[in-house]
């Protein structure tokens, strides 16, 4: 058996929590933030309203085809041009205080690819993740841009970071 004498049984706990305390005082390095460079996509704030959004879309010569902000998925479909090339443009409204949170872009004309691509790193930079057809870009606020490559089109996605936790908020009760 092993005897510890009354002053280490003092010593010993008193060093731990010692040891704690100035653990837990310590402070950690600063955490880079890392801001998103838009604040919505092209016109279009985060945040608009839908009607805001229609008056930005016509301003910028695109045709909305299809509102469907009244039931899911909560959107406005807009025919347009990017990047000098006919597409789609999917404006997501959050489905109760109908507030724009995301904006996709679809683009048919495969061929389009590298001029996106190049489009995208010229404004946002290197991507924070990237694999063959799919880049992907994050922010601090959560905000997103992803770029993808499917078969038969080309799909960018601008996401709101802040307002996107709105929609969840929404859409998960």
């Amino acid at each position: 058996m092993i005897r510890i004498s009354s002053k280490k049984r003092v010593f010993l706990p008193l060093c731990l929590v010692s040891c704690t305390i100035l653990i837990s005082c310590s402070t950690l390095p600063p955490r880079a933030e890392k801001w998103p460079p838009f604040n919505g996509f092209m016109g279009a704030k985060w945040e608009i309203s839908v009607e805001e959004a229609k008056n930005v879309m016509e301003t910028e010569g695109k045709k909305v085809f299809e509102d469907r902000t009244a039931r899911s998925p909560y959107a406005l479909y807009a025919s347009g041009t990017y990047l000098n090339s006919p597409a789609i443009f999917s404006y997501f409204f959050t489905p109760k205080s109908k507030k724009l949170y995301r904006v996709d872009i679809t683009l048919k004309d495969l061929t389009i690819y590298p001029k996106a691509k190049e489009d995208l790193l010229a404004k946002l930079g290197t991507p924070s993740y990237s694999q063959p057809g799919i880049d992907h870009w994050t922010w601090s606020d959560k905000s997103l841009v992803i770029f993808q490559r499917e078969p038969d089109v080309i799909q960018i996605s601008y996401i709101g970071g802040e307002i996107s936790t709105l929609n969840h908020q929404e859409t998960n009760p």
